[in-house]
């Protein structure tokens, strides 16, 4: 698939084959690839600590993750392991998608057009990023997946956290994102008002993008050109930094993520949550979500031990390891 795929922002293959026969090395087999020696574009998540990523750098990642996923589905290739950890940065800070080892490439019907009607029912991925339709089983289009996935990395970048640990009924968190898509909440207010945050420090556009990239229904989910086309990724152009040698990630984020272990005023006689004036669709819905559905959150508060003025536990951010269930 590498071979098929020739993109500035999707790591290239400079070469491969076997070891020589002469030297016993025939059973070894050698890829040669460019370098990316800038890291994962998840230490520029995890190394910013408490602090998540500003909006400006955030877009910056995603409009080259976006152009390499584009060109992939140009090609008729679903990635199916999307994350942080599968995007590699040059030394000069240009995003690569990597890892295609969880792949699957659509053939051309007749029409020419890449022939998507047969649900895929693989179940891979990583289990934090993966799609809902495919932890289920019950079968997926690969490009829609992606989406989703796009829309994990894009949160985890700007919150320093998951939005859930699965996308299925074993996480309680998956459940009540299913019932507030079903009455219309904002899907990102409503998981940062489970850990008492707001989402002041996010733009409305953001927001809203990321409310149609976590859709748990496929039909309802924003496609790729739709994001592509979305105004929050047409709009400022990314923060020039003042030289060719700065690069986005060396910003030194301000935005507060959340600390539990973090007190507004040392006199204070438990947890105090910082909080701001701000108007907006994305608020509202935060602060609806916490008049009318706390008493539902109250048994999951007690499951886990916990008092209802106590922030519950967020879904940890670490690397994650691929998995596959191979059903075709």
């Amino acid at each position: 698939m590498l071979e098929q795929l020739d993109h500035p922002n999707v790591i290239k293959v400079l070469g491969h084959g076997t070891g020589r026969a002469s030297t016993g090395q025939q059973h070894l087999y050698f890829i040669f690839m460019e370098c990316a020696s800038g890291g994962e574009l998840f230490d520029q998540v995890i190394d910013r600590g408490a602090n998540a990523m500003p909006e400006e750098v955030a877009r910056g990642f995603m409009r080259g993750l976006l152009a390499g996923v584009q060109h992939c589905h140009e090609r008729g290739i679903a990635h199916r392991d999307l994350k942080l950890e599968n995007v590699l940065l040059t030394r000069e800070g240009t995003v690569k998608v990597i890892d295609f080892g969880l792949s699957h490439q659509y053939q051309r019907g007749a029409d020419g057009a890449f022939d998507r009607s047969a649900p895929l029912t693989d179940m891979c991925g990583s289990k934090s990023y993966a799609a809902p339709e495919v932890l289920s089983g019950r079968g997926y289009d690969g490009f829609a997946a992606d989406v989703w996935s796009l829309g994990v990395s894009l949160f985890a970048m700007l919150s320093g956290f998951f939005p859930l640990d699965e996308a299925t009924s074993k996480d309680w968190r998956y459940t009540k994102m299913a019932e507030g898509q079903r009455r219309g909440k904002s899907t990102t207010a409503l998981v940062y008002g489970w850990y008492k945050r707001s989402t002041a420090h996010l733009s409305g556009e953001v927001v809203a993008l990321l409310d149609s990239l976590l859709a748990i229904d496929p039909a309802k989910r924003c496609t790729l050109p739709e994001v592509l086309k979305h105004p929050w990724m047409v709009g400022a152009q990314p923060m020039q930094l003042g030289g060719p040698a700065k690069q986005p990630w060396l910003l030194e984020a301000n935005q507060g993520s959340y600390n539990a272990h973090e007190l507004v005023g040392a006199d204070a006689e438990g947890p105090v949550w910082r909080s701001a004036i701000v108007t907006g669709p994305g608020v509202q819905d935060l602060l609806d979500y916490d008049d009318d559905a706390m008493d539902e959150c109250l048994p999951v508060y007690r499951s886990l031990g916990l008092s209802p003025t106590q922030p519950l536990p967020m879904p940890a951010l670490g690397r994650q390891k691929a998995m596959s269930r191979l059903d075709a």
